[in-house]
């Protein structure tokens, strides 16, 4: 989030970088380039103005001995030159340097040489002069070729960038060129006689450097400006000025000292007043050019700090602001962030966790209002946001109403349906008692096989609402009924074979939702299986408790929706109303996760499905275990009596809690591990803990034996004992002898060996006898009473 804020900052903050490095390298280059001026100034430009002030000097020297080679000009003229010689060693000595070669640019270097080279020539020069073999004329342009190198030397490196101050420069090199030309007319006068007269080519050189002085003069008039421009004006309007033009337009016109020309005394009489005054002209003019350079120069820096430092300044605020507005814009935007995923990870299941528990939630405060932003946007989203938070919640509590009300009236339709069937296997009870027919019985029983199965789906719908069941028992049950009766509760429980070698027994507390479970599982095995196939139903003893294996030989699933559906029963989702198709599943998951049973669908070895419940440890009675419980006082009958009952062993017949245990005509015992019987209750009859609405029972809680007669060979108190089962033995006299051992009874003996032969009953099947006719007495009782209608509103629910 940081670095797509920071990637929108990023234009802008370049975008300022950029423009504060272009306006940094212009004042930067303003600032090299007064760097290198003031360098050239000191290194070039000095120097070789000097080179052409002194050379002046020498030019006036050399024209005056060319004139008149007298002692006095011959040793003014040596030390013209070696003043020059001086003035030249030092120009080279500094304009040939590394510092100026470093800030002179290619035009400057180009002047650079063409002066060097102009000063080659002075020791010819000189020598033409010392040997007056040259002509006046040709040795001023001699000299003056130096200092016209000069001249354009100070031009080129007078740039600065400046329009002003190259403007004022060349201007000033121009009346500095205008007063040379004065000079080298001064020079070639100064090479007549005094009573001499100009020749044509003296005179065509006079007029060539009178015309060039005057385009000169105007030149630098028109460029001079402001207070630059009040100097030369001055030296333009003196006396001596006038004088020095009236002058040269006579020489040029009439010549000297000819008739209407003018006389060599007046000329030099006004250039000696004249050139001090030019000179001091030019200095003002340099002085104050030299004085606006330096302020330009400031300029130029202020410029470049300004630009450079305050710029850089400037960018490294805004750098440190977009981060600092990045920080806090991404901190609160995170903030937001994580009190989204906070809403949607934590709170929201939280709440909607402690909803499914039925406890109470206060949105207000688990949708408290988020911390404000600094930033009014964000703090609009987060308002937003606390607004969808709260919603959301709110949302979530009405939608858990919703389903708690829907629960209640799953568990009210459950009751009322339960009452009805509880009432109407009360009537089947009654009905096969009286039945005489055989196929009426079997009609019968097949209504009471139904109405089961239409309890077990009322109690779905129990389960469904997550409520716990009505049906319990206050006694462990052996895991071979538990089993039985959960095949008792499938329609096509005619295919299902139970093989159970354990004699541990279930809770009581958990038996119903333990048969409940089977029987889901039992009924999908036979209705995906085809309708030829048998279903194999397990149960063993483990390490970890019980374990039942329902096997079925149908198509089998793939392994994905086989790890789908093993997923769900090991964690269920929550009930959704619109996905009904695998209600039986569904319900399995709920009793599984609400007693820490595992069930887990695996691959049949033959093709189909297996479908293997471990019942854990808790929930398992082993035998040793109930032979240690005490007998337990079991409420019987609806005046309150009470009744001691005894935990039975493992061979006690086993029958339905107030119903009569039967078969169906035509139909014997099953040992076990056999084919399921076609009755009910496997074994002869059936597990059951039915009980009525709530507050009211139908008849005493637990397994009780049948009430009523008991056909001979129909139940299963006719069954041959196993191993195991049945009275202890009995010790006969002489039985373990071998039989040459054996001795011929007397008839005291036989008679004694009689009665001992006769068979009693065990105390197991007399204390079921009067069980059952206790059981028989009430129930009896119970009939001549008025049965209260249980579909009323004062039900519970």
């Amino acid at each position: 989030m940081r670095s797509r804020i920071a990637l929108l900052l990023v234009i802008p903050l370049l975008s300022l970088i950029t423009l504060w490095g272009f306006a940094a390298s212009l004042t930067l280059s303003g600032v090299l380039a007064k760097r290198n001026f003031n360098t050239l100034y000191d290194r070039v430009g000095t120097p070789s103005a000097a080179v052409a002030q002194v050379l002046e000097g020498e030019r006036a020297a050399a024209a005056a001995l060319l004139g008149d080679p007298s002692t006095e000009n011959t040793r003014k003229f040596q030390e013209e030159s070696a003043k020059l010689d001086a003035i030249v060693a030092r120009f080279r000595n500094l304009a040939f340097s590394k510092e100026a070669r470093d800030a002179v640019d290619e035009d400057g270097r180009r002047g650079l040489a063409a002066l060097n080279e102009a000063l080659d020539t002075l020791g010819t020069l000189r020598s033409q002069v010392r040997a007056n073999a040259i002509d006046p004329v040709a040795a001023v342009d001699g000299y003056s070729r130096i200092s016209d190198a000069a001249y354009q030397l100070l031009l080129t490196i007078s740039d600065l960038n400046e329009v002003e101050i190259q403007r004022n420069t060349a201007a000033v090199m121009q009346a500095s060129m205008a007063r040379d030309m004065m000079l080298r007319q001064d020079a070639l006068l100064a090479a007549v006689p005094a009573d001499g007269r100009l020749t044509g080519a003296q005179r065509t050189a006079f007029a060539r450097w009178a015309g060039s002085r005057a385009q000169f003069m105007a030149m630098s008039t028109v460029v001079f400006q402001g207070e630059l421009q009040k100097p030369v004006q001055r030296l333009i309007g003196s006396p001596e000025f006038e004088r020095y033009q009236s002058l040269e337009a006579g020489v040029v016109s009439h010549g000297v000292n000819t008739s209407g020309g003018v006389r060599l005394a007046d000329w030099k009489a006004s250039t000696a007043a004249l050139a001090p005054m030019w000179w001091n002209t030019i200095h003002q003019t340099g002085e104050a050019l030299n004085k606006r350079t330096h302020e330009i120069g400031d300029q130029i820096q202020l410029r470049f700090y300004l630009a450079g430092g305050v710029g850089l300044l400037a960018v490294i605020a805004a750098v440190t602001l977009s981060v600092l507005f990045t920080r806090s814009v991404s901190g609160e935007l995170r903030r937001l962030q994580q009190a989204a995923y906070s809403l949607a990870h934590e709170r929201l299941p939280r709440v909607v966790a402690r909803l499914r528990r039925g406890e109470e939630v206060d949105v207000a405060a688990e949708a408290p209002r988020l911390a404000a932003g600094r930033t009014r946007e964000i703090a609009e989203v987060a308002d937003a946001f606390a607004v969808v938070q709260r919603t959301a919640i709110q949302t979530a509590v009405g939608e858990a109403e919703l389903r708690k009300n829907i629960n209640r009236v799953f568990i009210n339709l459950s009751w009322r349906s339960q009452s009805l069937l509880q009432r109407q296997l009360k009537l089947l009870d009654t009905m096969e008692r009286r039945a005489s027919s055989p196929e009426e019985l079997d009609d019968l029983f097949k209504l009471d096989h139904l109405t089961t199965r239409m309890r077990r789906h009322a109690e779905g719908l129990v389960i469904l609402a997550g409520s716990p069941t009505v049906r319990a028992w206050d006694h462990p049950v052996p895991a071979e009924d538990v089993v039985r009766a959960a095949i008792a509760e499938v329609e096509d429980y005619t295919r299902v074979d139970a093989v159970v070698s354990s004699t541990d027994m279930i809770a009581g507390a958990v038996v119903a939702d333990v048969i409940h479970l089977l029987a889901e599982l039992i009924e999908n095995a036979t209705i995906f299986s085809p309708p030829t196939t048998e279903v194999v139903v397990r149960a063993d003893a483990v390490a970890n408790g019980l374990a039942v294996e329902i096997i079925d030989r149908g198509i089998g699933m793939h392994p994905e929706q086989l790890a789908e559906l093993n997923q769900r029963l090991a964690d269920p989702p929550e009930f959704d109303l619109a996905d009904t198709e695998q209600l039986g599943l569904f319900v399995v998951a709920r009793l599984a996760v609400r007693h820490g049973i595992k069930v887990s669908l695996q691959p049949s070895p033959y093709g189909g499905t297996t479908a293997v419940v471990l019942i854990p440890g808790s929930l398992v009675v082993s035998e040793r275990q109930q032979a240690r419980q005490e007998p337990v006082a079991v409420p019987a009958g609806p005046e309150g009596a009470r009744q001691t009952h005894h935990p039975q062993p493992r061979h006690a017949p086993s029958g339905r809690l107030g119903r009569p245990v039967r078969d169906l005509p035509g139909t014997g015992p099953l040992a076990s591990g056999g084919r399921h019987a076609a009755g009910r209750g496997g074994n002869g009859g059936h597990i059951s803990g039915d009980t009525g609405p709530i507050g009211e029972a139908t008849g005493p809680i637990g397994i009780v034996p049948a009430t009523g007669p008991v056909e001979q060979g129909t139940g299963p108190l006719d069954a041959t004992p196993t191993e195991g089962e049945g009275p202890l033995p009995r010790r006969r006299r002489q039985e373990n002898l071998v039989p040459q051992l054996r001795r011929d009874p007397s008839p005291q003996m036989s008679a004694a060996m009689d009665e001992e032969d006769f068979d009693e009953p065990s105390p197991e099947y007399s204390r079921d006898l009067m069980s059952s006719l206790q059981a028989g007495w009430m129930r009896g009782r119970d009939d001549d009473e008025e049965t209260p209608d249980l579909d009323q509103w004062n039900e519970r629910g």
